[in-house]
């Protein structure tokens, strides 16, 4: 995070300075009261009030804010959270504030602290650090910039019915208190000038592609969810940043800085759309106390990779399916070697299903689920298929092919009499006839072999197609 602080603070110091003639020395000047420092610093006075807020009572005041996400993820299924680290960059004008002659100056609070907005999280997020990164910066007509740093674990419920073809939608939600009318604005202090929601991909940390950020600001009232209303919406894509994933620490050297791939991917920008709506009537009810107060919200559309899935979960099992069909092409004599096959198969199975991620916490099948089960399924139904291969292998037809020529003559009688006994004519009488039948157990084996050999594979494809169609779609 030391790169990160050191990226933030070059471009911050840089548009600070940009229109500083370089001297630090420093010229006092009166400007109704409070003493501006003309080069570089302005000086809080001690008779500023910093618990009340600036502009006009009962007039909500204007505060701007771009969020750039120097880290993001992991993506806990398990827990059903996520971690973020969002810098705020807000802006207002206090007219309490002198307008400095056109330039940007910083403002020293070593002896009194300028007003600040109350930002807090709502949806039990919990913040795990806070911080200002910089001291506030004034600008001309005397709008203040303030850069604040927020870690935060936010609960995010997850629908894992299609998992791992899942697409998922985690919030974050900012309460601003204090009669204040927060909204989304781009930053001219990001090289992304046209979105304000800006995202550091090489330390994006998940399992999930970004897809897009919704962005809105809301009416809330902690009584009455009713009087909610967006008066300001918007989608940024940030479809398309592959290549910001490989490149790892290459853009945190100092040579790669300002190179124009590191400069896109540290400061990505998605492209961003936004419409308002009037809601002026909820806005007067906004109040200074904080039960009725403004909101911003970050929404991340997210779709899971597969690639993991793929290479652990998908692949073997498919391989072990597969496995079990050689079984098929063995001769229905060879049963050491066709039940040592169908049992490995099986163990392999269910081994593999040990290794998918469990959730007993969830009380409904996932997609993935299902898949194991299927490819469970067809290894059992191939053992199952050997045994009754083998069952009738060793099944005699009950007649034999041709009639036996003997010598003893009351060895054919006896013969003769025995099938008299087992099979009537077609007329009627028990006149010896001969069985016209020559097929045999061990053919009727290589008959099933031979069907399975083409039943089972087009079984299990079909299944595979139905599967991915069927998850893929309805998540859609």
């Amino acid at each position: 995070m030391a790169c990160f602080g050191l990226v933030i603070l070059a471009f911050f110091i840089g548009q600070v300075s940009a229109a500083v003639s370089g001297s630090t020395s420093t010229v006092n000047r009166e400007i109704n009261g409070p003493t501006l420092i003309e080069e570089t610093t302005f000086i809080v006075p001690n008779d500023y009030n910093d618990t009340t807020r600036p502009g006009t009572p009962g007039v909500l005041l204007d505060v701007n804010c771009t969020a750039y996400i120097p880290k993001l993820g992991p993506f806990s299924e398990k827990d059903m959270e996520y971690y973020i680290s969002i810098v705020l960059l807000c802006g207002w004008r206090d007219e309490r504030l002198p307008s400095p002659n056109n330039q940007s100056v910083m403002v020293d609070e070593s002896y009194n602290n300028i007003w600040r907005p109350t930002i807090w999280p709502m949806v039990h997020a919990d913040i795990l650090k806070k911080e200002d990164l910089l001291y506030p910066v004034l600008h001309p007509g005397s709008v203040v910039y303030l850069m604040q740093r927020f870690d935060f674990r936010v609960p995010c419920l997850m629908q894992l019915y299609t998992y791992p073809h899942d697409r998922q939608m985690c919030s974050l939600i900012l309460g601003f208190v204090g009669g204040i009318k927060v909204r989304w604005q781009a930053s001219h202090y990001f090289q992304s000038d046209n979105s304000p929601i800006i995202i550091s991909m090489p330390h994006v940390r998940s399992v999930f592609r970004i897809d897009q950020v919704d962005f809105n600001s809301f009416t809330l009232n902690v009584q009455s969810y009713g009087d909610t209303c967006i008066y300001q919406s918007g989608s940024c894509d940030y479809s398309g940043y592959d290549e910001c994933l490989k490149m790892g620490i290459k853009c945190f050297k100092a040579e790669n800085l300002n190179t124009t791939s590191c400069l896109k991917c540290l400061q990505k920008g998605g492209k961003c759309a936004n419409e308002t709506q009037d809601c002026s009537p909820y806005l007067d009810k906004v109040n200074p106390v904080g039960d009725f107060h403004t909101t911003l919200e970050l929404r991340f559309v997210l779709s899971r990779s597969l690639g993991y899935q793929i290479l652990h979960t998908y692949v073997p099992s498919f391989c072990v399916v597969a496995v079990s069909w050689i079984s098929f092409w063995l001769d229905p004599a060879s049963a050491p070697a066709r039940t040592g096959l169908g049992v490995t198969t099986v163990l392999t199975m269910v081994t593999l299903s040990t290794k998918v991620r469990p959730a007993p916490e969830l009380n409904y099948i996932r997609a993935i689920d299902i898949w194991v089960i299927g490819c469970k399924i067809f290894v059992v139904l191939a053992l199952l298929e050997y045994a009754f291969v083998n069952y009738a292998s060793r099944q005699t037809s009950k007649a034999p092919k041709s009639p036996v020529r003997t010598t003893d003559e009351g060895e054919a009688e006896k013969w003769k009499h025995s099938l008299d006994a087992k099979e009537e004519s077609l007329d009627g009488t028990n006149d010896f006839q001969l069985p016209k039948l020559t097929f045999t157990g061990y053919k009727m084996a290589k008959k099933l072999d031979y069907v399975s050999r083409f039943l089972f594979p087009a079984g299990y494809i079909a299944f595979v197609i139905t599967y991915f169609v069927v998850f893929t779609s309805v998540d859609q």
